[in-house]
């Protein structure tokens, strides 16, 4: 027995002892319904009967001022071998892909045609805070079973970013609701030199009749939150495209996910890093991969030299998994743009916009968060800590772990307030530095992908090490054990929530409050 394969073993026994109830016959999750009030015990439906089959994804082109309908349903999809109920954005997984131009102002009539409440909330924007989906901040109440709510929103800025559920995204999220926006400015028609634009959101679904199933009332894998054992690419568990020899792909990527963080590669293609949330990077590199956690997205222009098939893989340290393919066939590119790939752009007006703001880079720390979470077990101790989690390797304990049983902590050091207990105070205009420490020592270290709604930031340092390379983002993946730095812009005035974009974490109350003031 390997040393990790051990300190689960320490670890399970641990948990079987202080929980003498939980063996491996409960998987069977009647087995142990005793326990719990009858409530507490109600499940998702998971029937598919009357349900349509999902549909084709659609890109829609919107225009300024454009009244745009969607509708959140059950629909039914086939994955690993078997027919499941999943939600859909207007029929299809993912949803339509929305294309905007930089500026626009877009009106959405939100229709909820699910069994359970919803909202939409438009990750990465800074628009208005009374529609960003946060109940309790901007938005009164939920969107209720077969309600609607207008969403009126803002793009000011170029990038992608993406819609999804924000309340209970354990479940709405994982069963199919996530699409993406398509921010574009008007000079990316003379400079876009590529043959082809591919969104690709990646996500996971677990399929397994040991699993638990989803409460009604409280999220269930709530300590390092749920992995699918199904890897998906744009909703479906057998992706593939089919392109010309020699063309350049640029691919949009979105995770999705839970929990799952991606390492992805295409092996033997070359490729290129481009931009990240919400802005493209100062510099473009060269990669081999590129880590994607929770909610993050990163835009990559990829070379096909050769015909041929090219695995798209999850690339991690523990395992390889192809989770689809790029088929490269006979014709050749209508157009080479190769001799423009094989150059490295320098983003002139982004490297001067943040020229402009570098004083601030320096400056001594506004606010410090400290990660940690209070739960009813001890996960620490059994040796050193991996920086990611790249897979669920305590599956029966974690299963069992709820949103009542577990709360993921964000703590203001300077107050020692916890989680919405937090209000920071941010004036418009000005630039804030924000230190993010993830406790190694906590009850349970794992990494956290932390999102701030309705601004956007750099990250300037992680483990102080310098970034050589700065973006603007929204999301940033802090690993187990480091501290990271931002500067925050504080732009957008409104009632705002930072948070773990783990998706059980978050139901389990990991999200601080603040407020952006004239």
């Amino acid at each position: 027995m390997n040393e990790l394969n051990f300190k689960k073993a320490v670890f399970l026994l641990s948990f079987l002892i202080v929980n003498p109830v939980f063996s491996e016959k409960t998987h069977d999750h009647h087995e142990n319904s005793s326990l719990l009030n009858k409530s507490d015990n109600e499940e998702f439906s998971k029937s598919t009967e009357g349900l349509p089959f999902v549909k084709k994804t659609e890109s829609i082109q919107l225009k300024d001022g454009q009244n745009f309908t969607l509708i959140a349903s059950e629909v039914k999809q086939k994955i690993g071998g078997k027919i499941i109920k999943r939600y859909a954005y207007n029929g299809s997984i993912p949803g339509p892909i929305l294309e905007i131009q930089k500026g626009a102002k877009i009106n959405i009539k939100f229709i909820n045609k699910t069994e359970t409440d919803q909202t939409l909330h438009s990750h990465g924007l800074r628009l208005d805070y009374r529609f960003d989906g946060a109940v309790g901040l901007g938005q009164k109440a939920p969107v209720k079973p077969g309600e609607s709510f207008d969403y009126k929103l803002t793009f000011p800025d170029a990038g992608v970013y993406w819609y999804h559920p924000h309340i209970r995204e354990d479940y709405s999220q994982n069963m199919g609701l996530y699409g993406n926006f398509i921010v574009k400015q008007e000079s990316e028609k003379r400079i876009l030199q590529v043959n082809k634009i591919i969104p690709l959101m990646l996500s996971d679904y677990l399929l397994d009749p040991k699993a638990q199933p989803f409460y009604k009332n409280r999220a269930n894998y709530a300590a390092m939150g749920r992995f699918g054992n199904i890897l998906l690419i744009n909703g479906v568990d057998n992706y593939k495209e089919k392109i010309n020899e020699g063309d350049v792909i640029r691919f949009y990527l979105t995770n999705t996910a839970n929990t799952r963080t991606f390492n992805f590669k295409i092996p033997n293609a070359k490729i290129k890093l481009v931009a990240a949330d919400a802005s493209p990077y100062v510099q473009q590199q060269w990669i081999d991969n590129i880590t994607i956690s929770p909610s993050e997205r990163y835009t990559i222009d990829v070379l096909f030299k050769n015909k041929g098939t090219y695995n798209i893989q999850n690339s991690t340290p523990e395992k390889s998994q192809n989770f689809g393919i790029i088929i490269v066939g006979n014709n050749k590119s209508e157009i080479s743009y190769e001799k423009n790939f094989l150059q490295l752009k320098e983003n002139k007006e982004l490297k001067n916009e943040i020229s402009s703001i570098s004083k601030y880079f320096d400056k001594k720390v506004d606010k410090q968060l400290k990660i940690s979470v209070d739960m009813k077990m001890d996960h620490s101790g059994h040796g050193e800590n991996p920086e990611i989690e790249w897979e669920d390797n305590m599956p029966t304990m974690n299963s069992f772990m709820t949103s009542k049983d577990v709360t993921w902590q964000l703590i203001d050091l300077e107050t020692n307030k916890i989680n919405m207990d937090v209000n920071w105070i941010f004036k418009k205009g000005q630039y804030y530095k924000i230190r993010i420490f993830n406790d190694p020592n906590s009850k349970h270290p794992m990494q956290h992908p932390i999102h701030f709604h309705g601004q956007k930031f750099l990250v300037l340092s992680d483990n102080n090490v310098k970034n050589p390379n700065l973006a603007w983002k929204d999301t940033f993946l802090v690993k187990t054990g480091h501290t990271v730095d931002i500067l925050l812009e504080a732009s957008n005035i409104g009632k705002w929530m930072a948070h773990c974009h783990i998706a059980e974490h978050l139901t389990a109350a990991m999200m601080i409050g603040f407020k952006v003031e004239n």
